[in-house]
């Protein structure tokens, strides 16, 4: 084997060990610094190529500053400011256009992940096109978890999809998730890129973790004033890619729609 034939074989195998962690705050003062630490010692032994995209969304605490000072001292640390606070939504899509690599992973800043789960997430990065989490114990109150738990067997339900949670951390294949065309606002924006990728034939690998509680800020996801707007992002989901998608085959018979493959462990 020629020598540039090798080189170009070591090339493309580093390519694609190699991936951009989006961690997205808004008034996570307490939070960003072990979240981002805690996602370094977990990719630095596995991927030899690796950036960190901090997406400060309008934060008025001290995130802006803690986030500059890692940046400063680590060149693997990059950091985006929004001017003003623009949404989960605007700072996730922020972060996936600034991804430079072969995956994106997403994990919010809020320090609620522990070690073992970022261990157990990356290690199994390449197994599947989308590594997503779902929780083995939920913290929240009781009535968070009851409208989660209704919330993802709606989606599965209406969606088909065998999913054991939409919105906790996650990695794609950054070439999947920039040709996604999210429209949700919120955390659904989250759901909707995990199911826009589902339903596109990319398959999936589960893991499970125990969350944190929470020791610093408040939640920003949950809201209960927020729960009509997530019925109608729902709603509106279901209008683009059954309804109008369905309506637009040229035939049923011809091209059936392709279930998710999931590669549960």
């Amino acid at each position: 084997m020629s020598e540039v034939r090798v080189e170009r074989q070591h090339a493309s195998a580093t390519a694609e060990q190699s991936i951009s962690v989006i961690v997205t705050a808004m008034n996570e003062a307490g939070n960003l610094e072990p979240t981002v630490r805690a996602i370094i010692r977990s990719i630095a032994p596995r991927f030899p190529i690796y950036e960190v995209i901090i997406v400060d969304d309008g934060s008025v605490d001290e995130t802006a500053r803690i986030a500059d000072a890692l940046a400063a001292r680590d060149p693997h640390v990059v950091v985006h400011h929004n001017p003003c606070n623009m949404g989960l939504a605007s700072a996730y899509r922020t972060g996936i256009e600034l991804a430079r690599y072969h995956y994106t992973s997403w994990i919010a800043g809020n320090n609620l992940i522990p070690a073992a789960g970022f261990d157990d997430i990356y290690s199994r990065v390449g197994q599947a096109d989308i590594v997503t989490t779902y929780l083995l114990i939920d913290v929240r109150g009781t009535t968070r978890r009851n409208l989660s738990t209704t919330f993802t067997r709606g989606m599965n339900l209406l969606f088909g999809t065998d999913l054991r949670y939409f919105t906790g951390p996650c990695v794609y294949r950054t070439a999947a998730v920039k040709r996604v065309s999210a429209v949700s606002q919120g955390s659904m924006f989250v759901a909707e890129v995990l199911l826009r990728l589902v339903l596109s034939g990319e398959t999936c690998t589960r893991v499970g973790i125990h969350p944190l509680p929470r020791t610093s800020g408040a939640t920003k996801s949950f809201r209960l004033k927020n729960v009509a707007a997530v019925l109608f992002s729902v709603a509106r989901l279901f209008w683009i890619l059954r309804i109008r998608r369905r309506s637009q085959l040229p035939s049923p018979d011809v091209a059936p729609i392709e279930r998710d493959h999931i590669a549960a462990l």
